[in-house]
């Protein structure tokens, strides 16, 4: 059970950059497609695939003592056509995914904070990503640190999933004033701290336990949150539109 747990902490660790940034994909759904229709097709079209090619890692490493898949092919086939075929899946399997999990979130950060085209911003962002090189993460000698930094990122991404969950189910009932949220000069103007201390807070918390950074940090962040959007002054133009508003 315990191992249930923290390999389902890995998982929304990695995931978690996803689901804080889904307003990033779901602006292009169409209206007539309901959150009921979009859910299911995610859980038909990407859940099943992602826990059978996960089982199949699991029984090749199983089998060959090898976690690493390029190392796997290129040892263990005997045809080199075919050991070149699937490295190159492989390689547009990695392309096919940052493309769209890690470009595009931080893209849209950049045209919006530095007004950049959208080609300009995405080759910024190639270009960092390079400097970071993430091939030295999946070293056998960066394995364990790299659980680590996936467990240490989730003790801050858990609170923020928190206190937009909060927000939008519990304080405002699911109704958004889109125009009044994008009006630089509205009563939303400036930082509500109110969001900033309670996500520190269920940081911290996280850290108590890191192993379970995510689990541990969603209630005490959406209490805290709750409370302070509640009962702190600062807070006040950010109550517009929730049940605290009056």
């Amino acid at each position: 059970m315990g191992n249930a747990f923290l390999g389902s902490d890995y998982f929304l660790g990695i995931y978690s950059t996803m689901i804080i940034n889904a307003s990033d994909y779901s602006r292009n759904v169409k209206e007539k497609i309901g959150p009921v229709f979009t859910g299911s097709i995610y859980t038909v079209a990407i859940l099943p695939v992602t826990l059978f090619m996960g089982l199949i890692g699991l029984l090749v490493t199983a089998a060959t003592g090898n976690s690493d898949p390029v190392v796997v092919f290129s040892t263990t086939m005997g045809s080199k056509f075919l050991t070149v075929v699937t490295l190159l899946f492989i390689a547009f399997a990695q392309v096919t995914t940052n493309v769209l999990n890690n470009i595009v979130p931080p893209s849209y950060v950049l045209m919006e904070s530095f007004h950049m085209k959208w080609s300009h911003a995405t080759i910024v962002v190639g270009i960092l990503s390079a400097c970071c090189m993430p091939w030295k993460l999946v070293t056998d000698q960066s394995a364990a640190g790299l659980n680590l930094f996936t467990q240490f990122y989730s003790a801050f991404l858990g609170p923020i999933f928190a206190v937009m969950a909060v927000d939008y189910y519990i304080l405002r009932k699911k109704k958004l004033d889109i125009n009044n949220m994008y009006n630089k000069q509205g009563v939303f103007k400036g930082v509500n701290w109110a969001a900033i201390i309670a996500i520190i807070v269920g940081s911290l918390c996280s850290l108590i336990i890191v192993q379970l950074s995510w689990y541990v940090s969603l209630i005490p962040t959406g209490l805290v949150y709750y409370f302070l959007m509640k009962t702190m002054k600062s807070a006040k133009p950010f109550r517009t539109g929730t049940i605290f508003d009056t």
